[in-house]
């Protein structure tokens, strides 16, 4: 099941699809693309992490669109004031890069740099399912990053949109690969 979103024209899968889609596939979701750039192809790549080093290693990306991937050569990324801009091999005109816009962007797992024990890619929390003292509370659908904390954006339960900074005093566990985030408490979710 997927919804667009008007103002960024990226389509929402339902975070347990999507989860199950990149497990098999064996990626791991970087960021989504914005607007063209230019006449010549470029992208603006919002990355889930805008500190991210991953794009300095990466030779591929995919781009998944409407349950259409495709992979397309990184030629070269530039910065900007609140993207990076990417030139992707095949895409070479404003259409073809309009063509793309609000695109999920991707990149295989094996191609990213290793992590340490018990790190986790911050990505792999997408779909998460979140628990407080009193059992289930709802899904990691979205990530925000501020410049002080990363937060996880929550459906809750009952259908409201919440925000979890990821801080030491509101977490007790987080398990990356069973989806999992458990909350001490409720007191740190910002409506």
């Amino acid at each position: 099941m997927t919804d667009r979103d008007p103002r960024t024209g990226r389509t929402a899968e339902r975070p347990d699809e999507q989860r199950q889609n990149e497990a098999n596939l064996g990626t791991l979701q970087l960021g989504y693309l914005g607007k063209p750039h230019g006449l010549s192809g470029e992208l603006r790549l919002v990355l889930h992490n805008p500190d991210s080093e991953a794009l300095d290693t990466l030779e591929q990306l995919i781009l998944e669109r409407d349950s259409q991937r495709q992979e397309f050569p990184l030629l070269s990324v530039r910065g900007s004031a609140k993207a990076h801009l990417v030139r992707l091999g095949g895409i070479d005109s404003r259409e073809a890069a309009e063509a793309w816009k609000g695109a999920t962007v991707l990149a295989r797992r094996s191609e990213m740099p290793p992590l340490e024990e018990g790190e986790y890619y911050l990505s792999d929390l997408l779909g998460a399912r979140v628990e407080g003292p009193e059992g289930f509370h709802g899904e990691v659908i979205d990530l925000a990053i501020h410049p002080t904390v990363d937060s996880l954006i929550i459906r809750s339960s009952d259908g409201r949109r919440l925000e979890q900074p990821l801080l030491e005093p509101w977490l007790e566990f987080v398990d990356a690969q069973q989806g999992v985030v458990r909350l001490r408490s409720l007191d740190g979710l910002i409506e």
